[in-house]
């Protein structure tokens, strides 16, 4: 028999009891294992040692947790993931997990019961199931079962939306609801995955009080949940239980004290008219989703034949998309920006086309959006950026360039290293390179988007703050980001001179950026009365069709000289 495990206090002052218990301990076929209340080692059989595959010294107490789990040679990564989570649980909290570890006979499954013992610390028990009933059971279980929620999974709902399918009520009407969910990211990137697995059981909780029992309910992946329903009323009843749903969910969530809120979008399929079987129903309950969130419809869309069409045309358009970059496809054109005291052109703001053989010139608006749902917004704003600066290289060195920047970009971590990168490569003064980011990205307050800001202005490069006036920047993150421009929102200027509170938001923003100390771009000019009524309202720059629609980079140089700009370019 191994060595004895060592109890730091002896049981009732005896030590051949203690002698005794130790060796009756050993011999059982189960393990067991003490922690002490600060979650180190007291106790480990023999038994224990030998499931687990720990490789440490078994007499030994005081180990700390984490060394006892990196010490547990036969169990996999997964399974180390999994025991090392349930011992860093809440201290109250009793657990049941399964870990599979490797011997010699092979691939053994373990049962941990882990349960707490006051503020003495907790016990926890091993045995081996790996050929019992138990095992079965649990795999079965947990093979239909999302892990977080405890909700049914994809595969488990669909065979259950199956089987409803064919024995609900004739007078009722199924449908299934696909719910997304936006801002969870954000929850993850903000107060970590733990509280973002919070969030997912209180935003699971919450359905369910909202379903009877008839009812499935399920979690499908990240931020989808599916529910499918059989309800007397028809598609005026599924409408208003839609609408409740939404609504449901837009109320605030309070996670570690501090209230997240979320908005949902609803698609609904019901059948049979949207599709007789399960895989079709979730699919066309899938289109509506992607109505929702793609177009900017309302929060709930019911699933139309006419999505079809749209989604096969959206997959032409991003596997056209795809392919562009590496075909040289895309272009810049440049819009300039204008001193209004001086009359000079101080800068171009550099805008994307694509130029698509069977397409034709695709503005921007069809196709940035897309690009960032599929991933390819990294590669095409990288591209942009190194182009921008490559030709802004030979311009005036009084002009700068400025360039959009995706919140997804700020996301990677990786931006500031991409706009490092170009600076050096094209030899592009950093301080003649502008950012442009939306008011969306302060939402978006993570590490890596403060990190990447700070890393930005500490090089030199000048942040602007696009559209202001139109999401939710306070004068806090103004100071906070040290933005040196704030660009107003067209929709400000447009009706500028036929609305006085137009007029007083522009000459209120105008204001703010002269207490602060940063310059101000009225956007979207195209009338001489306009320009005025800026000027009057203190802005110190605008840009705009009145003094040029966006031109092809060829056409640049002459831009600058209709504007009177001095026409110093370097050779190309």
């Amino acid at each position: 028999m191994q060595q004895s495990p060592l109890i730091q206090t002896p049981l009732a002052g005896c030590a051949e009891l203690d002698h005794l218990l130790y060796a009756a301990l050993d011999s059982v076929p189960f393990g067991l294992i003490v922690l002490n209340a600060d979650r180190s080692i007291r106790l480990m059989t023999a038994s224990a040692a030998a499931l687990l595959g720990f490789s440490g010294n078994v007499g030994v107490s005081g180990v700390p947790v984490p060394d006892f789990v990196a010490g547990c040679g036969a169990l996999n990564r997964g399974s180390l993931a999994v025991l090392r989570a349930a011992l860093a649980g809440e201290a109250d909290a009793s657990s049941d997990i399964l870990l599979s570890a490797q011997s010699l006979a092979g691939q053994r499954t373990i049962a941990a019961d882990i349960r707490p013992a006051g503020a003495l610390g907790w016990v926890l028990s091993l045995e081996d199931i790996t050929h019992t009933q138990q095992t079965q059971d649990w795999l079965l279980e947990h093979a239909s079962s999302d892990p977080v929620t405890g909700l049914w999974n994809r595969q488990h709902f669909l065979l259950m939306l199956h089987d409803q399918l064919g024995t609900a009520a004739a007078e009722g009407t199924n449908a299934v609801f696909l719910l997304g969910l936006q801002r969870l990211k954000h929850v993850n990137d903000t107060f970590g995955l733990a509280a973002g697995d919070t969030l997912l059981r209180l935003i699971a909780d919450r359905l369910l009080t909202l379903t009877d029992r008839h009812d499935m309910l399920a979690r499908l992946s990240g931020d989808e949940f599916a529910l499918a329903v059989n309800r007397a009323g028809g598609r005026a009843s599924i409408t208003a239980f839609a609408v409740q749903l939404a609504a449901a969910l837009a109320k605030p969530f309070v996670i570690d004290g501090q209230s997240v809120t979320l908005h949902a979008h609803v698609g609904i399929a019901c059948a049979p008219a949207d599709g007789d079987t399960a895989d079709a129903l979730l699919a066309n309950a899938g289109l509506a989703l992607l109505e929702t969130t793609t177009r900017g419809a309302t929060a709930t869309c019911f699933f139309d034949p006419a999505l079809n069409e749209r989604a096969r045309a959206r997959r032409a358009l991003a596997a056209d998309l795809r392919a562009a970059l590496d075909r040289d496809e895309f272009e810049l054109h440049y819009q300039p920006q204008v001193d209004v005291h001086r009359g000079c052109v101080t800068g171009m703001e550099a805008l994307i086309r694509w130029r698509s053989p069977q397409r034709g010139l695709v503005p921007p608006g069809e196709f940035v959006s897309l690009a960032e749902q599929i991933g390819l917004i990294d590669g095409i704003g990288d591209w942009v950026l190194r182009e921008a600066c490559r030709q802004a290289v030979r311009w005036p060195e009084q002009v700068t360039v400025a360039v959009n920047a995706s919140p997804l970009q700020f996301e990677t971590g990786h931006f500031a290293r991409c706009v490092a990168e170009a600076l050096t490569e094209t030899g592009l003064d950093a301080r003649r390179l502008e950012i442009e980011i939306t008011e969306s990205l302060l939402l978006r307050d993570t590490g890596a988007v403060t990190g990447t800001l700070a890393a930005l202005h500490e090089m030199g490069v000048r942040l602007v703050l696009d559209d202001f006036g139109t999401g939710y920047a306070s004068l806090s993150q103004l100071s906070r980001f040290r933005f040196d421009k704030i660009k107003i929102d067209r929709s400000f200027i447009s009706p500028i001179d036929s609305s006085v509170e137009n007029s007083a938001i522009v000459r209120s923003i105008a204001a703010l950026g002269v207490s602060l100390g940063i310059p101000t771009t009225a956007e979207g000019v195209e009338t001489a009365a306009q320009l005025e009524q800026i000027k009057a309202n203190g802005c110190t720059c605008v840009q705009g069709y009145f003094f040029s629609r966006p031109v092809p980079s060829a056409d640049v140089h002459n831009l600058l000289v209709r504007l009177h700009h001095p026409p110093v370019f370097a050779a190309a």
